[in-house]
């Protein structure tokens, strides 16, 4: 583990010596690369570490984010000193952490600050002035609001082959929104491997964080030409069950795009915007050649010598084919679009493929030779391999964060929620060795203070709520911490039984009655048994939750009383999966089945012009709706 983050180690004996000369290259460091402050509680401080107490003055010089310098000096009686222990380093001297506070009013953002010290060193650092917490729900309409929950590839309308576009999910936030809801949530809308090697449809191992999936582009819906529809190919199981087939329907959108790409440039306005917005996104050229690379030479790890270092890939043979990339990210930036912003509930991941644009292109800032995981415990007793490197604690920082910072800006500005997958990842991740098993993995700490600066920053600027993904066992300080931050926690009713019933949620909170990675409530249900149901029945009549009338053995009115139950409680959100509204009981997702499982590819078994006519369903969702708003129930 000592070698994958770049220490100089061959054998466990060196270890300590290792690790000695690796703090004592950090006590040289002078001052940490990131500091963070908090907007709004007086003048920003430094934190630097000297071994001479200063004399005379230090000379501060900030270059703020818009590009605006500062610069201050700073009398040695105006700094404080405290002298810090150095632990197993007889050869440094004394050491001593001066705070030095820096007179100057700064906004949030990200400044470069460099500070002269009297004896003539130089300690240069990131500070990072960020807001308080993120953005609270409250402030952008999202308090006791509901939404609806359905993966994009699932949702159909009047036929299977109709389905998963962007021109679909506009039409299902707009139905929401007739019903009285305020959000749609889907899983990661981000670029995957579709093509014969690699294949990995899985909406959490995509090609890049930075992009959109160029596979839910309706190019005949843009330019309303039927010639260039291409629909959804989907497969039938033995059990009758549709499945998307991803090769076959990609294979006939990427010929879509390709013919996009050749008749955008005799339509002379639309070929103007597409150059303007190009312009305005320049690192999306070199992600369409690695595209076009991939399609044509298959993973980077197979490419010929002379591809395998080229950091630019500026070549003829992918030129051609890199067009449908950029035409894609356009048409799905367009379709995708900002006009729905303020419904979308978007999922952010927390790693991504191997062998994808992000690792390829930035390989300093990921840690090869491992992947992240998670321990055993009662689910999985082997521990999860989840196949994909993690971010370097270190070198993200000595890097500022860019790469983080733009994930996360790509996201927050195009939703009014993002949920973070694993938040506990800002705090620490499980590293498995490569070949390793689950059993045999380490945490590895990060700076949980950074991430959330940067979080709290981007959030702001794009007015986006956040909500972290901290089921399973979490450690009290990080819900601390996601409080602190204003991020709302996830509570899905499987996990909050009690004595019959469940907690109450909090109100920083996104209640569900499932996520993707469980079944349907209809098939939770059945898993639980009769003695569990009843005391559930019993405890949802006792709290009034049934009506005179209902049947409390229908699962209709039961699936009703859960939906009382959410919208009175206190949370902020309540997501309704879609699904669950017909009483689905497979799966979209079995944690710990790879390929052989029909993940992530199971369509609706109803299409939106089907379902959004059904009065029980319409019924269901007015039911939602009145408790949110503080109705009868």
């Amino acid at each position: 583990m000592l070698q994958a983050l770049g220490l100089p180690i061959e054998h466990p004996d060196q270890a300590p010596q290792v690790l000695r000369e690796y703090q004592h290259q950090r006590l040289q460091r002078v001052c940490e690369p990131v500091q963070v402050w908090v907007h709004g509680r007086g003048y920003p401080s430094l934190r630097i570490l000297t071994s001479q107490l200063p004399e005379g003055t230090c000379t501060v010089h900030v270059r703020c984010e818009d590009g605006a310098t500062e610069e201050r000096t700073v009398p040695a009686a105006d700094i404080h000193m405290v002298p810090q222990p150095v632990a197993e380093s007889a050869s440094l001297p004394p050491q001593y952490l001066m705070t030095l506070s820096l007179p100057l009013e700064l906004p949030i953002g990200y400044h470069e600050v460099t500070v002269q010290l009297p004896n003539g060193a130089e300690a240069h650092t990131l500070l990072m002035v960020r807001p308080p917490t993120v953005v609270l729900p409250d402030t952008i309409g999202l308090d006791r609001a509901w939404g609806t929950f359905l993966p994009l590839y699932a949702l159909w309308c009047d036929e299977p082959g109709d389905g998963a576009t962007y021109t679909r999910l506009h039409e299902l936030i707009a139905w929401t929104r007739e019903c009285g809801g305020k959000l749609v949530g889907t899983l990661p809308l981000l670029p995957v491997f579709l093509g014969e090697a690699p294949f990995d449809p899985s909406p959490y191992a995509p090609v890049s964080r930075l992009f959109w999936n160029e596979f839910y582009c309706d190019a005949a819906a843009f330019l309303k030409d039927q010639g260039l529809a291409a629909p959804l190919v989907t497969v039938t199981d033995e059990k009758g069950t549709r499945l998307v087939d991803y090769a076959a329907t990609w294979r006939a959108r990427r010929t879509a795009l390709a013919q996009l790409a050749d008749q955008l440039p005799a339509d002379a306005a639309r070929w103007a915007m597409v150059q303007q917005w190009l312009d305005a996104h320049p690192a999306v050229h070199l992600y369409a050649r690695f595209r076009a690379a991939v399609d044509r030479y298959g993973p980077p790890s197979r490419w010929p010598e002379h591809l395998r270092h080229d950091r630019a890939l500026d070549r003829p043979e992918v030129q051609d084919e890199a067009r449908i990339y950029l035409v894609g990210q356009w048409l799905a930036s367009q379709q995708l679009g900002t006009s729905e912003r303020s419904a979308l509930y978007l999922d952010l991941p927390l790693g991504v493929h191997p062998e994808g644009f992000d690792v390829w292109s930035r390989p300093e800032l990921f840690v090869t030779g491992v992947s992240a995981g998670a321990p055993p415990d009662p689910f999985f007793a082997g521990g999860q391999v989840w196949g994909f490197p993690p971010l370097h604690p270190e070198r993200i920082r000595e890097d500022g964060y860019q790469y983080v910072r733009a994930v996360l800006a790509h996201h927050l500005g195009a939703a009014s929620l993002l949920r973070i997958d694993h938040v506990m990842g800002f705090h620490r991740l499980y590293w498995v060795p490569a070949g390793a098993s689950g059993r045999d993995g380490v945490y590895v700490r990060y700076r949980p203070e950074e991430f959330y600066a940067v979080l709290a920053i981007e959030s702001q600027r794009a007015g986006c709520a956040v909500a972290g993904e901290d089921l399973g066992t979490v450690p009290a300080a990080v819900r601390r911490a996601m409080a602190e931050n204003g991020l709302l926690r996830l509570w899905v009713l499987p996990f909050e039984r009690e004595t019959g019933g469940f907690r109450e949620p909090p109100r920083l909170a996104v209640a569900s009655l499932e996520t993707h990675d469980l079944p349907p409530f209809a098939a939770l249900w059945e898993e639980w048994g009769l003695e569990v149901q009843q005391a559930v029945r019993g405890w949802l009549a006792q709290h009034g939750y049934f009506q005179p009338g209902d049947d409390a053995q229908d699962p209709t009115a039961l699936l009703r009383a859960l939906l009382r139950m959410l919208g009175a409680g206190p949370a902020a959100i309540v997501l309704v999966n879609l699904e669950d509204l017909w009483l689905e009981r497979e799966p979209q997702n079995r944690p710990g089945t790879g390929l052989e499982a029909p993940n992530w590819r199971r369509l609706a078994r109803r299409g939106l012009a089907d379902f959004v006519t059904d009065r029980t369903i319409s019924e269901l969702l007015a039911t939602l709706d009145l408790t949110r708003k503080g109705g009868a129930r």
